[in-house]
C-alpha cells in the first residue's frame, strides 16, 4: 500500500486577535486553538500549568505524599512550585527532542510494511477516509502518523463512536504534569500531544469486544512504532494487573543514560 494523505483544504486564517487555522481532515473541519496549531510543535509543547492533575488523598500513600510536599506550594498538593514547573518543563522538552530524533531514525519502509501487515491480519479492519461514516460506530481504531513512523491503537464504546474518539484526541492536550510517563530517556510522547494534521491515516474495525482485540493489535506491532504508553485492555483490569506486579508501562529506548524520574527525582 502506498501512503497517500487524505484530501484537505488549504489552511485558512480566521479573523480575531489570535491567528487560527482551519482545515478539512478526514471529512471533519479541524481548527487550531489559541494555544496549539494543527501540527505538534516544540514551541507550544510544554506550556507550564501549575495546577496538578495528579491529586490523591494523603491516606492513600502517606510516604509518597510527604516526600513530594516540597514540589507543591499548598498543603493540599494542588499547585506546583515555580521551581518544579521549570525543571519539569526542561525535562519534558529534553524528552521531546529525544523522541523526535528517535522518530527520524526509524525506517519508513519497514514502518509502512508493518502497518499494512497488521491491518491485513485483522478481519474487518478497513481504512477510514471520512470519519462522519464512523459516527456512533464503536470498536477498535488505529491512528497512523506517517511523518513520525508511529501509530496509536485505541478502542471506543462511547455513544459518539470512532468519530468522536478520534476528534477528542485531536482537540485534547496532555496535562503538563503528565507529559512524562516514565523517565526522560524512555517516556513516549502522548498521542494527545500530537495535533489533528499529524494523523495521516486511520483504520477501524467494528468488533464486539474491542478491549480484547486492542492488546492483540498492540502486541502485534513492534514497540518502536507505537505511541501507546500502556498495554491494551480495560482500565479496571489493567489496574488489577498492575497491582499484581505486572509491568504495563511501554517505553521507547531513546538514549542510554541515567534514570530521570517524573516526581521523585
Amino acid at each position: 500500500m502506498v501512503y497517500s494523505a487524505p484530501p484537505r483544504t488549504s489552511h485558512k486564517r480566521l479573523p480575531g486577535n489570535v491567528p487560527a487555522e482551519t482545515a478539512t481532515h478526514f471529512g471533519l473541519t479541524v481548527q487550531s486553538g489559541t494555544k496549539y496549531g494543527l501540527h505538534i510543535d516544540r514551541g507550544t509543547y510544554a506550556r507550564i500549568n501549575k495546577h496538578s492533575s495528579i491529586h490523591f488523598p494523603r491516606e492513600l500513600a502517606p510516604k509518597l505524599w510527604d516526600a513530594s510536599a516540597k514540589y507543591y506550594e499548598d498543603v493540599d498538593h494542588r499547585i506546583h512550585t515555580d521551581q518544579w514547573c521549570t525543571a519539569h518543563q526542561a525535562r519534558a522538552l529534553e524528552n521531546y527532542d529525544l523522541n523526535m530524533a528517535y522518530f527520524a531514525a526509524l525506517d519508513r519502509s519497514e514502518f509502512n510494511q508493518t502497518i499494512d501487515a497488521a491491518v491485513a491480519a485483522k478481519k474487518g479492519m478497513v481504512e477510514v477516509t471520512n470519519l462522519n461514516e464512523w459516527e456512533g460506530k464503536t470498536g477498535l481504531y488505529v491512528m497512523v502518523l506517517d511523518d513520525y513512523c508511529q501509530a496509536y491503537v485505541g478502542v471506543t464504546e462511547s455513544f459518539g463512536g470512532v468519530k468522536a474518539r478520534v476528534r477528542k484526541h485531536w482537540s485534547s492536550s496532555k496535562q503538563f504534569d503528565r507529559l512524562l510517563f516514565g523517565t526522560v530517556t524512555q517516556s513516549i510522547l502522548a498521542m494527545d500531544s500530537f495535533r489533528a494534521l499529524d494523523t495521516t491515516r486511520i483504520f477501524a474495525a467494528k468488533v464486539r469486544n474491542p478491549h480484547e482485540l486492542e492488546n492483540k493489535v498492540i502486541e502485534s506491532l513492534p514497540g518502536k512504532f507505537l505511541l501507546n504508553r500502556i498495554m491494551g485492555g480495560r482500565g479496571d483490569l489493567l489496574g488489577f494487573v498492575s497491582a499484581l506486579g505486572v509491568n504495563i508501562l511501554k517505553t521507547h529506548d531513546l538514549e542510554p543514560g541515567p534514570t530521570n524520574t517524573h516526581l521523585t527525582d
